[in-house]
């Protein structure tokens, strides 16, 4: 049995991919392929996001993943919108499912912070159960350009 601590768990700031400014989207790495020895591995990662307000929905690209991710909202609200321009409005008590490579992009909606587990699953050799900065984003050119 392991007790992990959220306190413990370090910050990464996943905003910079995006070129956000500092602090701006934070991921904290709960489960991972890096928790526990060999007999902890498992196919899946579970990590919580802090995410700050003032970012139009139109400023966010899409991006998309190699692996499934499912959104669950703790507290405040975000509009997620996937490739095919379908929006979704999601607060405290609400998942969002996205499919493999399904381009998708999200933000804060409101003055609020969003806190947020988001739970993965991780194909293959594993490489996105791992923190650092998410591996498998491939970028879409936004609206904006």
């Amino acid at each position: 049995m392991i007790l992990r601590k959220l306190e413990d768990v370090d910050f990464i700031d996943v905003g910079k991919a995006f070129g956000l400014p500092e602090k701006f989207y934070q991921i904290q790495w709960i489960i991972s392929n890096q928790v526990g020895d060999d007999k902890y591995r498992h196919s899946y990662a579970v990590r919580k996001y802090t995410l700050q307000p003032g970012l139009p929905l139109e400023a966010m690209p899409l991006h998309e993943h190699k692996y499934i991710q499912s959104p669950h909202i703790l507290s405040g609200t975000m509009v997620f919108e996937n490739g095919d321009g379908e929006v979704v409005e999601a607060g405290p008590g609400d998942t969002v499912y996205f499919y493999e490579n399904e381009p998708h992009k999200g933000v804060v909606k409101g003055d609020e912070p969003v806190e947020l587990l988001c739970i993965i699953d991780c194909p293959g050799d594993g490489v996105d159960c791992v923190p650092e900065l998410p591996q498998g984003i491939e970028m879409k050119k936004s609206a904006c350009g």
